[in-house]
């Protein structure tokens, strides 16, 4: 009895997060999707073996404990190196110019400032977006400043601080708070020798969690701006989105965000690359993202080292097309509705 009980709670978690529901402890389990695959797998095998089917009920519970397994399995199976990449390597690749960048949530309590600083000399990036970045992580990283002239300053100690390093030029720099008073946002151009600036969008909204908000609805009214703001970027616009997002890429949001703006998330054909928890490898889950244009494809992708944090740093290289014409995609009237009612609530429940 007791194993068939487990089983019903872990179809329901399964199912939960594909309702409207926005309290964190219905998005939460959206999150471990991973992790209660192979409790299911288990389950399953333990049923079999213990407690074999004799009451309708039980196949029943059986057979629907089966289908969310593999459900699941299909929600996270494009997350894997298994699954088609989304984008080949371009022809021309060894004509047009590469940039690379790191992202990498630093934990402001954090004081282990060297670990993130050799990853940094080590892969010595382009750009480097860092968050939960105060006033004692900025002056930390002002040796970095006569290799990074361009750099844009947002320290917080709120946990939402967000630091900027360019070695490229930038411009129209705007530090936006795009739903909460205290959460920034950067958008900037980063000029890197090509006809076009290159649109960069960084963000860290807040997590639905018992610690931080309540509900979902801030972060993704934040993501949703976000979306809203690229598509009315021209077709030949070269656009990344980067940060900690605080949510995983196969969330209602996540999709909805990627189909009104045509971005592509590079771990489709990849893999997971879980960021957060860096310290529990058992409950660790892909929160910290980078989305591209069609015009952009990832060369490399990597996980770089534990710094101390909570979150590991990712590093990107990329290729940019700029000459290369993305249409972005059509969406119809539920969806901008269903877009806008977020977006709408989020600012709501912010104010």
């Amino acid at each position: 009895m007791i194993l068939y009980s487990f089983a019903v709670f872990l179809i329901v978690i399964a199912l939960l997060p594909l309702t409207r529901g926005t309290h964190w402890i219905v998005r939460g389990w959206d999150f471990i999707r991973v992790q209660t695959s192979f409790l299911q797998i288990l389950t399953i095998l333990l049923i079999v073996i213990l407690e074999f089917p004799e009451e309708s009920w039980e196949y029943t519970t059986l057979i629907s404990l089966v289908a969310a397994f593999i459900f699941q399995v299909f929600v996270v199976f494009p997350y894997s190196k298994y699954y088609p990449l989304s984008q080949a390597k371009p022809k021309n690749a060894e004509s047009l110019k590469q940039i690379s960048l790191i992202s990498s949530n630093v934990l402001q309590t954090n004081r282990d400032y060297d670990k993130l600083i050799r990853e940094i000399q080590d892969k010595d990036p382009d750009l480097f977006l860092v968050m939960e970045t105060d006033s004692q992580w900025e002056e930390a990283l002002q040796l970095f400043e006569a290799d990074y002239p361009h750099v844009v300053r947002v320290p917080l100690d709120n946990l939402y601080g967000m630091h900027l390093y360019s070695k490229l030029e930038l411009s129209e720099t705007q530090v936006n708070y795009l739903v909460e008073k205290d959460v920034p946002s950067i958008f900037t151009k980063v000029h890197y020798g090509g006809f076009k600036p290159l649109h960069l969008i960084c963000v860290h909204p807040a997590p639905p969690s018992p610690t931080e908000n309540e509900t979902s609805e801030e972060r993704d009214a934040e993501l949703l701006i976000v979306g809203k703001a690229v598509r009315e970027l021209d077709d030949d616009a070269q656009v990344i989105v980067c940060g900690d997002l605080n949510d995983v890429v196969w969330s209602r949001v996540s999709k909805l965000f990627a189909r009104i703006t045509g971005l592509i998330d590079p771990r489709i054909g990849r893999g997971l690359f879980p960021t957060f928890h860096a310290d529990y490898w058992y409950l660790r889950f892909p929160i910290d993202h980078l989305f591209h244009s069609k015009n952009i494809t990832v060369d490399n992708m990597n996980r770089l080292g534990h710094i101390g944090s909570d979150h590991f740093p990712m590093y990107f290289t990329f290729w940019l097309e700029e000459f290369k014409k993305t249409e972005k995609p059509e969406i119809d009237q539920e969806t901008e509705e269903e877009v806008e009612e977020r977006i709408e609530e989020g600012i709501e429940r912010a104010e």
